[in-house]
């Protein structure tokens, strides 16, 4: 749980993300464990050789006809820019399409957040719209880019 608090923790890792409180606590840490891993589809990412926690990603479903699931993820900030977000992301796409389907499958970025529109990018990912988002580390709207993939 700790690994979970020093990542959320960093506010250039919070701050990128829609639904992350700042600062995040231990507490917050236990609600996510508690609340949202069990209604939310949720894998810590782990360098294999080390079994350390280096990131979170997941599929949150949205009730709808035919349901969707958005794509959500975040990494380490010592761990950027070693293609783990794209790894794990394959994976559970993978896993996504065969549970959701291809076209059901959604993500977004902030605008502000480049890098990780790159990852949606090689993950099959295109832009669908732009939209207003609530980022609650910031405690602002921010605009972002909505992707589907395609």
């Amino acid at each position: 749980m700790q690994a979970i608090v020093d990542i959320a923790g960093d506010w250039e890792v919070a701050r990128r993300l829609a639904r992350m409180p700042h600062p995040y606590t231990i507490s917050n840490a236990q609600f996510f464990i508690d609340v949202v891993v069990p209604s939310e589809l949720v894998w810590s990412i782990v360098w294999r050789s080390s079994e350390r926690v280096v990131g979170i990603i997941g599929l949150t479903p949205k009730e709808g006809s035919p349901p969707t699931a958005e794509l959500g993820y975040y990494v380490a900030q010592t761990e950027w820019g070693k293609g783990i977000a794209t790894e794990a992301g394959a994976q559970v796409v993978a896993f996504g399409t065969d549970l959701f389907g291809r076209q059901q499958l959604t993500s977004g970025y902030f605008v502000d957040n480049p890098a990780s529109g790159r990852v949606l990018d090689k993950l099959g990912f295109k832009p669908v719209g732009t939209a207003d988002r609530p980022c609650l580390t910031e405690g602002n709207f921010k605009p972002s880019i909505e992707m589907r993939l395609i």
